[in-house]
């Protein structure tokens, strides 16, 4: 029987930082906390947790595990200890139809600020800070929160069922070279008002021990640098 693993990192599907291959997990996230715990000196083992369960697992968990690729809040430091960012996002840009008449220079306030867009969210996504303090205001777009997952909601965009959808940077290119556009009939837009991209970590339970978490760190540290 193989030994039991130090640490449970818990990922979900999320092209292209995280992709599942049964019992694996690769992806620009996911590889560098595979490098992160190994040089720590840690073994583990990859749990395949939607995101909204990976949260309540944390807060009630009685075993040492994190989740990969997390955003940092005050509300989830409440219940959970966070690494040094792993990676540092490029930032976030629009996803919209090519005959969406849009204001230029496009900025996330004039879009959100107008009522004759609709806007695609994904239910549990959280799309940074900037994005969500603006979602937080008042907002004149027509927002449509769904379950579906991103080819999906690009798809719905292409059949004109929705005007524009957010995406990191590295998402959006991966879905529009994928083909999920409708053969090129969506466009990548910039944001003029996004700072640079915000920061993602190993978010853990407080099951894993301070001594863990500073080799955690540690190996970040050497292995990704100072992102912060």
């Amino acid at each position: 029987m193989a030994a039991a693993a130090d640490l449970v990192l818990h990922a979900y599907q999320r092209p292209p930082f995280m992709v599942a291959h049964g019992a694996a997990v690769s992806g620009i996230t996911a590889d560098i906390a595979s490098k992160v715990v190994a040089r720590a000196g840690l073994t583990f083992r990859w749990e395949l947790t939607p995101a909204k369960r990976q949260l309540v697992l944390l807060a009630n968990s009685r075993q040492p595990e994190c989740g990969v690729g997390w955003f940092r809040n005050p509300q989830r430091e409440r219940f959970a200890s966070f690494t040094r960012p792993i990676y540092r996002d490029k930032g976030v840009v629009l996803i919209a139809r090519p005959d969406l008449p849009l204001p230029s220079p496009l900025s996330l306030s004039r879009l959100l600020g107008h009522a004759g867009y609709t806007v695609l969210l994904k239910d549990g996504l959280t799309y940074g800070y900037h994005v969500q303090q603006a979602l937080a205001a008042k907002v004149l777009a027509r927002l449509i929160v769904t379950t579906i997952e991103q080819p999906q909601m690009v798809r719905m965009i292409s059949a004109g069922r929705a005007d524009a959808m957010f995406a990191t940077l590295e998402e959006a290119q991966m879905l529009l070279v994928n083909g999920e556009n409708g053969q090129g009939a969506l466009r990548l837009l910039p944001l003029t008002d996004m700072p640079t991209g915000d920061l993602r970590y190993l978010m853990c339970s407080r099951q894993v021990p301070r001594e863990w978490m500073r080799r955690l760190d540690a190996a970040i540290l050497a292995e990704v640098g100072p992102l912060s």
